[in-house]
């Protein structure tokens, strides 16, 4: 049988309108702020700290980031503290996570908190935080708020980011739950696909009857075949 990775692909190529084909890895900070004619400099990225694309805004402050280049850290702080667009603002605070600055943990962490903020930026935020193990339930809180209420493609995102969080209360683990156990019955099919991936991976055993349940009413091939890939993983898992 196919992985499960690969019917996740292609219910997402189905639902794709435009594919655009890409070869490589992925470009470089550098790379990129060149294209735009961006000297890669210090001083030069100190100035784009302040270009008017935003796209440069931010990538400048991750090639600093990048660089170690601490010295600019007062200027990249200025450079939050004036952004006015809430995703290059989001990225030029997780520049100042890297160089491990607190200002830049907090403005996520705000990110994740404020139900006024884009649901595609409180999850990207969490992830964010998440990489640097800092999986507060304040962010936890706002990946659940994602998956109840934002775009199909932000669901998916907030099912995937749920197992991910460690040390949780009794009442935490049980909300968590709850809500992937819902997002099994979303209208979207990638986003049942990503629920029933996220159930395998956070391990509850319980999360086999949702899946059999869910795997009964499916009425997609390439979802029920994907649940069934995670029944099988969860009940390896409950062997074990």
């Amino acid at each position: 049988m196919f992985s499960h990775g690969l019917f996740k692909a292609v219910i997402l190529l189905a639902m794709l309108v435009q594919v655009q084909e890409q070869s490589g890895p992925p470009p470089t900070f550098g790379e990129v702020l060149k294209r735009h004619n961006i000297e890669l400099t210090q001083s030069a990225l100190i100035a784009a700290l302040k270009n008017p694309d935003p796209e440069v805004r931010y990538l400048a402050a991750h090639k600093l980031a990048e660089d170690r280049a601490t010295e600019a850290i007062p200027l990249i702080k200025q450079a939050l503290a004036s952004e006015k667009v809430p995703w290059t603002r989001m990225n030029i605070a997780f520049a100042l996570v890297v160089m491990g600055e607190s200002v830049g943990f907090d403005t996520l962490e705000g990110n994740c908190k404020n139900d006024n903020t884009n649901e595609g930026i409180r999850a990207r935020s969490a992830e964010y935080l998440l990489r640097f193990n800092r999986d507060s339930t304040i962010c936890l809180s706002g990946v659940l708020d994602v998956l109840k209420d934002g775009s199909n493609g932000d669901k998916m995102v907030a099912a995937e980011l749920l197992p991910r969080y460690r040390n949780l209360s009794k009442e935490d683990s049980e909300t968590v739950f709850t809500g992937l156990v819902e997002a099994l019955h979303a209208p979207g099919p990638a986003v049942r696909i990503a629920a029933g991936q996220a159930l395998a991976d956070l391990g509850d055993a319980r999360g086999i009857v949702e899946l059999e349940r869910a795997i009964g009413v499916e009425q997609e091939q390439v979802v029920r075949l994907g649940l069934e890939d995670d029944l099988k993983t969860l009940r390896k898992k409950g062997r074990q």
